[in-house]
This record gives structure tokens, C-alpha cells and sequence, in this order.
């Protein structure tokens, strides 16, 4: 099973995540970042931090971009 890692971005500082997660997938990876970025949402919130610049990059151990996830995409109004 491949590794993934999950990093940070932002606005221009990006955050390594340099231990990854062992996962059976891409597909599994996207939901593992997703669920991250709903969490963070919340954090965000709750502190009143800005959204709008923050986003999880899901990288394969191969270095291959998998998704890039904006924060912001994951809140639903519907």
C-alpha cells in the first residue's frame, strides 16, 4: 500500500508533512484529506481565522500531486 502525505499550504508558507499515512489508495487518500480540511474549517471558525488561503496538498511518496483541497471547498451551504 502506498504512502501519501498531507501538506499545508497557507498563502505562501507551506507545512511538510514528513511522516504520511500508509493508505489502500488515491480515493482513500482524497477522503482522509477532505476530513482534514473539514476539521480545520472548524478550528478556523471556531478562532476566527481566515480561510480563503489554506488548502491540504495530497502527495504520493512518489511525489506524484494527487489533489489539492482549498479549506474552503468543504463547506456546504446546501
Amino acid at each position: 500500500m502506498p504512502r501519501y502525505f498531507f501538506h499545508v499550504r497557507e498563502a505562501d508558507t507551506l507545512s511538510i508533512d514528513f511522516e504520511g499515512a500508509v493508505l489502500s489508495g488515491d480515493d482513500q487518500a482524497i477522503r482522509e484529506a477532505l476530513q482534514a480540511a473539514r476539521e480545520t474549517l472548524a478550528e478556523k471558525i471556531i478562532f476566527g481565522d481566515i480561510i480563503s488561503h489554506t488548502s491540504f496538498e495530497v502527495v504520493r511518496a512518489d511525489g506524484h500531486l494527487i489533489a489539492v483541497i482549498p479549506v474552503s471547498s468543504v463547506l456546504r451551504f446546501q
